[in-house]
């Protein structure tokens, strides 16, 4: 019996509507997959490696290094918009019809994509960290403003940790812990500079009911019972926003759910298993 082959892994780079040079990394093949993950995800991290292997032998998986992060570029001034087309230029650059799967802040990217007629045919977006309201808080309002005036500052250990307490519900504790580990600690404070953009991609943290309502395609909205409860109550709130979309609650699941379960989630929504796959 021969050896599996391993999948097919291609580093390419494609231009934004802007000018910028986003890097891009494309596993495998089958029906087309743009993966875009959390605030410190990006190509090569080992959550989204380890989510890469348990896809690629299904999907064509394409991730990518938002701008100001990994190897892509970041021309200035940041707009929500300019993420937009950074997501419509990947998606182009790939046969369609295309689904995307958004982790964390990634799947609030892929939420103002699909507002704004990116042509991704569907989604599965997975614990955006919104709340479970489209009032805002003052406290959200602002908050990117101090994050700005942190990173502007150079106080980056304080603004990754104001961001896992504030956006992502990291209790102290487990954030001290982090620093003991010296490598992830390290990793985390590379991305510190544009954690302010993700909170505004993240509306303040408030669910943005209009870009909700101008969904047109299938969405599932899903989230883990093992995470802070407005992780799952911020799920159900958008699922109810995005006309037509269903929520799926994933068991023991957190917000970094297992990659097999992630596949077998696509795999269903997608119905793109192929004959004779395990599905994982």
């Amino acid at each position: 019996m021969h050896p599996p082959v391993p999948p097919r892994t291609v580093d390419r780079t494609v231009v934004s509507a802007d000018g910028t040079e986003l890097a891009v990394t494309e596993t495998g093949s089958g029906p087309a997959l743009v993966v875009v993950g959390g605030a410190f995800d990006h190509r090569g991290t080992p959550y989204l490696e380890r989510l890469v292997a348990a896809l690629a032998d299904a999907y064509r998986v394409v991730t990518y290094d938002r701008r100001g992060r990994g190897a892509s570029g970041d021309t200035t001034p940041w707009a929500i918009e300019r993420e937009v087309d950074d997501l419509r230029a990947v998606v182009a650059s790939v046969p369609g019809p295309v689904t995307a799967y958004g982790n964390c802040v990634g799947a609030g990217v892929v939420l103002h994509g699909l507002a704004a007629g990116v042509p991704i045919s569907r989604a599965v977006l997975f614990e955006p960290p919104f709340r479970a309201s489209v009032e805002h808080h003052v406290d959200d309002v602002v908050f990117a403003d101090l994050l700005d005036e942190h990173v502007a500052a150079g106080r980056r250990s304080q603004t990754v940790r104001a961001f896992l307490a504030h956006v992502l519900g990291v209790p102290m504790g487990q954030v001290a812990l982090l620093r003991l580990r010296p490598g992830v600690w390290s990793a985390l404070l590379g991305d510190a500079h544009v954690l302010p953009r993700d909170v505004r991609v993240l509306n303040g943290l408030a669910i943005p009911e209009r870009v909700a309502a101008s969904v047109g395609v299938p969405v599932l909205v899903a989230s883990g019972d093992r995470g802070p409860d407005f992780m799952r109550e911020a799920a159900r709130a958008l699922a109810e926003a995005v006309p037509g979309a269903a929520h799926l609650e994933l068991p023991g699941q957190w917000h970094r759910p297992e990659p097999a379960v992630v596949r077998r989630t696509l795999d269903r929504f997608v119905g793109a298993a192929r004959p004779g796959s395990t599905g994982r």
